[in-house]
């Protein structure tokens, strides 16, 4: 006769999943270092450029290792597959934002984003995420464009600028 309980200790039906995160969290601390090895902590007596990157990734290379000691001293949750939805849309926002930011401006680079952003949960009601993507837009136009006065472009197809 089969248990029924949920499996959660050690076994060979997964990895850990404070293993995973401890290894996700290692491989960025060392990606970020090795990205600002050029940048210098100290230059001429004050504090330089390289200074708070590699701090904050050594700081993330420490919880890393930290989460990955603790994952492998205790059982925790199974990761038994992996999702991609959400990463896959999530970073494709990214990515459009990206594209779209310079020649269609905030005005459309921003709302189109959120609204690929938004379809990483299966959930998502339509309405709402427009909704909310409109109203987050104006708040980032007002914010950007005209408080902090950055030279972000507005809408360079339909306002010229």
């Amino acid at each position: 006769m089969q248990s029924t309980v949920p499996r959660t200790s050690p076994g060979p039906r997964g990895v850990s999943r404070d293993v995973v995160a401890g290894l996700f969290l290692l491989l960025l601390a060392a990606g970020a270092f090795v990205a600002c090895l050029d940048l210098a902590i100290e230059d001429a007596g004050a504090v330089g450029p390289g200074l708070m990157p590699k701090a904050v990734a050594l700081l993330t290379a420490g919880f890393g290792a930290l989460i990955l000691v603790i994952g492998l001293m205790s059982p925790g949750g199974r990761i038994d597959g992996i999702a991609l939805r959400g990463p896959i849309f999530v970073l494709g926002a990214v990515a459009v934002f990206a594209a779209t930011i310079r020649p269609l401006g905030l005005a459309i680079a921003g709302p189109l984003a959120m609204i690929i952003a938004a379809c990483a949960d299966e959930g998502v009601r339509t309405v709402e995420i427009i909704v909310f993507a409109f109203l987050m837009s104006v708040l980032c136009i007002g914010l950007f464009k005209y408080l902090l006065q950055l030279p972000i472009p507005l809408a360079p197809l339909l306002l010229g600028y």
